[in-house]
């Protein structure tokens, strides 16, 4: 009995109907080329490269990215020994996209607030996959962004 319920369990859920939305990007017919970068420029490689994975290389409608990131870490507050409990990481990046001599800027901005871990390398490679969250996040705004352009 509970075989049959587990063999129904998983082909419910293998057809269940489930694609994310930026599943079919990657078959869109455009490709992004980065031309040019200012800014953070640990942002703007992340970004960069989540970008690559959703540009067709064959594609006739090619787009030109110029990237602008800034990357902060803020101090939200302090201990009474004046120790940092709290950070804000916020992320605002300028993308000026040039497709068939139509210009357009975006701009898209992250932001989370993180406690203070005990240990500073345990921070720092919590920080670090934030900023990839954040790339991830920022690229499929970004083609949402472009999708609309070729849209319209």
């Amino acid at each position: 009995m509970k075989n049959i319920k587990l063999i129904i369990l998983i082909l419910f859920l293998s057809n269940c109907g489930y694609s994310s939305i930026y599943n079919n990007q990657k078959t869109q017919n455009y490709k992004i080329n980065v031309i040019e970068k200012n800014g953070d420029n640990e942002m703007n490689n992340l970004i960069e490269n989540e970008i690559r994975l959703y540009s067709n290389k064959d594609a006739l409608n090619i787009y030109e990215l110029k990237i602008n990131s800034i990357y902060e870490k803020k101090i939200l507050t302090k201990d009474s020994s004046g120790v940092v409990t709290d950070y804000n990481l916020s992320v605002k990046s300028i993308f000026t996209i040039n497709f068939k001599n139509i210009i357009k800027i975006v701009e898209l901005e992250e932001s989370i607030n993180v406690k203070k871990k005990s240990d500073n390398y345990e921070l720092n490679i919590y920080e670090k996959n934030i900023k990839r969250n954040f790339a991830s996040s920022i690229r499929e705004k970004l083609i949402l962004k472009i999708k609309n352009i070729n849209d319209n």
